[in-house]
């Protein structure tokens, strides 16, 4: 602030303000500019912190959204927690709904470009004329994908799509970067899904760019419990959305549900989870009917992969219980009472479930 008839009550409220600091006319423009640069400096700061807040928010958002306490999943939340901070390309791949953007999106919030663009664009979805267009230019409106994700992240889904020349050309632009690259890639591929590998699709001198960082995501019949978590979230939110009850599920559908092959694995389970909800407000139908009906008619919906019945009983009893804590808000007491276990028991076993 700046006065010609400054007094210290004057100056005092000033700065309650918010004012930086105080001078009375006529001023030192020596000292203006170095109060200036002190107030530059203090704003970019309190900018900066605000950004990284937010980045730091948005990542643990995403992150968030990878439920699971299976080793397989605990081990995939490492990686990207340590991929994001590398400068590498990432290749991601893994089964048809296992969650590869989801992941692609994580590797961006947690590391350095996170303030920056996360451009996605499906190599699948349109003709080759029209992918050139997109990714390199011209476009009608806007910037080519190239130009909108530079600094950021450019997310190539489907990228066993990409036909000969736009591979050259892709090439041709990874290799301007330089290294570390300023734009980032990170290439998502479902040859896995169509019986192809990807090494094959690809000329070598891109894959081996594109593949220097790798995360292969587990399939969900690997993934243990996570399966009755899962789907007790994905029923809680459709029940949420739908204004109902979400079902309860039974040992024997809980069982079921962990032994089925998930040939479409997460994607699969929120749609069963969706469906048995819509069941649910109905009084009609059951979860076991909904997995023979994704699955052969002719055959149960169970995987190769035995498990000894401990491992059954006990994830039963974890989805049960943190079902019954959340339904009664954490009341231990009404827990105990539905639950008919003393509290030690209780005690115990919901510790387990953290």
């Amino acid at each position: 602030m700046i006065t010609g008839h400054g007094d210290v009550p004057m100056a005092v409220e000033a700065m309650r303000l918010g004012a930086m600091d105080f001078m009375e006319k006529p001023f030192n423009p020596d000292r203006l500019t170095e109060l200036a640069k002190r107030a530059t400096q203090a704003r970019r700061m309190t900018l900066d912190n605000r950004a990284l807040r937010r980045d730091l928010s948005e990542g643990q958002q995403v992150m968030s959204k990878l439920v699971g306490v299976s080793p397989v999943m605990e081990r995939l939340r490492e990686d990207i927690l340590d991929l994001g901070q590398a400068d590498g390309h990432v290749l991601i791949d893994g089964e048809t709904g296992t969650g590869k953007t989801l992941v692609a999106h994580a590797l961006h919030a947690v590391g350095p470009r996170a303030s920056k663009k996360f451009v996605p664009i499906s190599c699948a979805a349109y003709t080759d004329e029209l992918l050139s267009a997109k990714l390199f230019g011209p476009v009608e409106a806007g910037l080519p994908a190239v130009e909108e994700a530079r600094g950021g992240t450019l997310c190539l889904e489907d990228i066993e799509m990409l036909s000969e020349p736009l591979q050259a050309r892709l090439l041709a632009f990874i290799a301007e970067q330089g290294i570390p690259a300023e734009t980032r890639i990170i290439a998502i591929s479902n040859a896995r899904a169509e019986g192809r590998k990807l090494e094959e699709a690809l000329r070598p001198d891109l894959f081996y760019r594109l593949s220097a960082l790798k995360i292969t995501l587990p399939p969900l019949r690997s993934r243990g419990e996570d399966i009755l978590a899962l789907f007790a979230r994905m029923s809680e939110q459709f029940s949420d959305e739908y204004g109902c009850e979400p079902p309860q599920v039974t040992a024997q559908e809980a069982a079921q549900l962990l032994q089925a092959p998930w040939p479409g694995n997460v994607r699969q389970l929120i749609n069963v989870a969706e469906r048995a909800v819509l069941q649910n407000r109905r009084g009609t139908g059951s979860i076991t009917s909904l997995l023979l009906a994704d699955g052969d008619d002719n055959q149960e919906a169970t995987t190769t992969e035995g498990k000894p019945l401990k491992e059954y009983v006990e994830s039963f009893e974890k989805m049960l219980i943190d079902n019954t804590m959340r339904r009664h808000k954490g009341s231990i007491s009404a827990v105990m009472d539905e639950l008919c276990l003393p509290r030690r028991t209780l005690n115990e076993k919901w510790l387990n479930t953290a």
